[in-house]
């Protein structure tokens, strides 16, 4: 298979973005639907949150869009109550905070209600309004349109996984996997310093959402393969213990690479 240069995959499109992010939703009504009785609690691998927390997080998000003073609130609460603490995990456990305690039907309820006024009110937001960036080190800048369009349907994605994980229950990667991942593979070449000085490598990543690509200049050292959602997991901190196979020189650079997610 051609190996596809990363920084040549290009940036998916508005309404390409809203397809992803409306099959995400979708998955989500239908696993929040499955979640029963104390499954509300199991941990997850994000830190201290269990199942019930992801959900109230991705809520938050929802939030953080919908009103506008949401996001600026939480903004400053969270350097008060997470002190240390980076500004956007410090900001994504406020949004957690927020909702604990919220019994299930409501959970499952409010999810619903709040994304589909998101997904409304990104539809709508002038294009003036999604050029606007901001920048939280060590985090590379970024466009308000690029956070709507590509992080949130990333987001939600990664952490169906994370809760299909806590409940052992096996993750479908969705129809618009591979357009997902992709996005990830162009944002790790091209949109930051995550790539950074490490050699160009062919990297092969395997089963479903896959596809074959180029990271680095120049002539690649070597070839890499890893399974495309585990190396999600990666590149986001969930598991440092990727299981990579190939050129030595590449796979220890793609084990590696860490990048925000």
């Amino acid at each position: 298979m051609t190996a596809v240069l990363a920084e040549q995959i290009g940036r998916a499109d508005r309404p390409r973005c809203r397809i992803h992010r409306d099959s995400e939703l979708q998955a989500w009504h239908e696993l929040l639907a499955s979640i029963e009785g104390d499954e509300w609690q199991r941990r997850t691998v994000c830190d201290a949150w269990d199942v019930a927390d992801i959900a109230g997080h991705l809520i938050g998000q929802a939030e953080d869009v919908i009103k506008p003073t949401s996001f600026p609130r939480r903004w400053l609460k969270n350097k008060r109550v997470y002190p240390g603490v980076p500004r956007f995990d410090a900001h994504m456990m406020v949004q957690a905070d927020e909702h604990r305690g919220t019994p299930p039907a409501e959970l499952r309820d409010l999810f619903d209600q709040v994304w589909a006024r998101a997904t409304k009110k990104i539809s709508r937001t002038p294009e003036l309004f999604r050029r606007v960036s901001m920048q939280v080190d060590p985090a590379p800048r970024m466009s308000f349109g690029y956070v709507q369009d590509i992080l949130l349907a990333r987001d939600l994605w990664m952490h169906r996984d994370d809760v299909c994980q806590a409940l052992g229950r096996p993750f479908a990667p969705g129809p618009y996997a591979e357009e997902l991942i992709a996005q990830v593979v162009y944002d790790l070449e091209a949109s930051g310093p995550f790539w950074g000085d490490r050699p160009a490598v062919v990297l092969e990543l395997t089963g479903p959402g896959g596809g074959t690509y180029l990271l680095g200049r120049g002539e690649p050292v070597g070839h890499a393969a890893v399974d495309a959602v585990a190396y999600m997991r990666t590149l986001s901190g969930r598991d440092d213990a990727p299981v990579v196979t190939g050129d030595p020189v590449a796979t220890e650079a793609i084990a590696s690479c860490r990048m925000d997610f």
